[in-house]
């Protein structure tokens, strides 16, 4: 998702756009928009509304400041994309030549393979207090972002997303691959990396 932003979103002005990068920050987001928000409606802030989006897994590691958003009244909208587990390090696992495991719920180890726990979004964020929507489409989503606008506190929309479809265009994740391994996929990763890093650039 953060690399998916990023090439899609349209930054309008400084100091509007904040994407967890780098070492990653996986949890933050929800947190982040909550502090968005006070330093926005705060003496000398921006104005204005923050637009949290984050997967479900990253929602289960860290919701709690939801709840804590409707007590203060601070208004954020928060965007899950539900595409079953943790679609993003499942596609690096995969990438990096490694059979995917653990990330999504259907290759998880759960007792039900084929009809794993599934989280009510919708349902959560209200027990929190705050006002949420299920949006089954893109068109409905478009809607629902209008409702979102016009809601105070912390509004949470909820849609399930593709784990599979990413937007085209890429670049290197830059993570460790074995040297030696008895899986040729991960061989032929490695390889991929040691092409890859000969034309890095040293920054600067």
């Amino acid at each position: 998702m953060p690399g998916a932003i990023t090439k899609g979103w349209r930054v309008k002005h400084p100091n509007t756009f904040d994407c967890e990068f780098g070492f990653s920050s996986m949890g933050d987001e929800i947190a982040a928009g909550w502090g968005a928000s006070m330093a926005q409606s705060g003496p000398g802030g921006l104005g204005g509304t923050p637009i949290v989006m984050l997967g479900d897994g990253t929602y289960m590691m860290m919701n709690s400041d939801i709840y804590f958003a409707a007590l203060t009244g601070h208004k954020m909208i928060v965007v899950v994309c539900d595409n079953g587990g943790y679609a993003v390090i499942n596609r690096l696992q995969q990438f990096k030549g490694v059979p995917g495991f653990n990330n999504m719920l259907t290759d998880c180890r759960v007792r039900n393979k084929d009809n794993p726990l599934h989280v009510d979004f919708v349902k959560h964020a209200e027990a929190m207090g705050a006002k949420a929507r299920q949006a089954e489409s893109l068109a409905d989503f478009e809607d629902a972002m209008k409702w979102a606008q016009g809601n105070d506190g912390p509004p949470v929309l909820s849609i399930v997303s593709d784990a599979w479809a990413w937007v085209p265009g890429d670049a290197d994740w830059d993570v460790g691959v074995p040297e030696i391994s008895n899986f040729e996929s991960v061989r032929a990763a490695r390889k991929s990396q040691d092409a890859i890093r000969i034309n890095q650039r040293v920054g600067v």
